[in-house]
């Protein structure tokens, strides 16, 4: 898996992730990279599945119920899609990881960051993270810049307190040089420039 690129990007809801991971591949393709799209949970048949009972509003877990269900879509999603591309040295292109689930479960839900922590570690290995980036849009914008929230997902019907928790733990996570801060305050095009001149230098 070394001679692949894993590469990630974070952000609240309505920041942009999915359009910027979309237009981040198309410009990896335009310059002759074997670049990759998938995004968590989900990116595999399994981890779809589980994707559609995390964000049920017919079910409610508990906060380590729901962090055991998204690290078992992560590991499938490794295991079916990750691994293989990476092994053949393609840059893939991840829509949230490990980073959200710290952000989430952690400073949104309350549940501890080293267990989590260690959680995320047994289940991502061997992987390593070679670029996280945070599209920093805070709550409010995010929201209005997607017309408000999704009713039909449960993680989205949360309140506005548990959103700044979990932007504030993005914040932490760039304070501490585990994300690197994306400036999304201008036009889509401004910010995917941002992002990819953060991302050439480790191709």
């Amino acid at each position: 898996m070394n001679n692949g690129k894993f590469l990630v990007l974070e952000g609240v809801e309505g920041a942009g992730k999915s359009r910027q991971c979309a237009m981040l591949v198309q410009s990896l393709k335009s310059r002759g990279v074997d670049a990759v799209l998938t995004r968590e949970p989900g990116g595999a048949p399994l981890a779809e599945k589980l994707r559609e009972l995390i964000l049920s509003p017919d079910y409610v877990p508990d906060a380590v119920a729901e962090l055991y269900m998204y690290s078992a879509a992560r590991r499938d999603h490794l295991n079916a899609v990750v691994f293989p591309a990476l092994e053949r040295g393609a840059v893939v292109v991840c829509d949230r990881f490990v980073y959200s689930t710290l952000a989430y479960q952690g400073y949104g839900r309350g549940l501890d960051l080293d267990f989590i922590r260690e959680v995320n570690r047994r289940t991502i290995e061997p992987l390593e993270v070679d670029l996280a980036l945070f599209i920093d849009v805070p709550p409010e914008v995010g929201f209005k810049r997607k017309g408000g929230a999704d009713n039909a997902d449960r993680v989205e019907r949360e309140n506005m307190e548990f959103f700044h928790r979990v932007y504030n733990g993005f914040s932490e996570m760039c304070d501490r040089g585990e994300l690197v801060r994306i400036n999304a305050d201008g036009e889509k095009q401004q910010t995917a420039h941002n992002i990819l001149q953060a991302v050439l230098p480790i191709l």
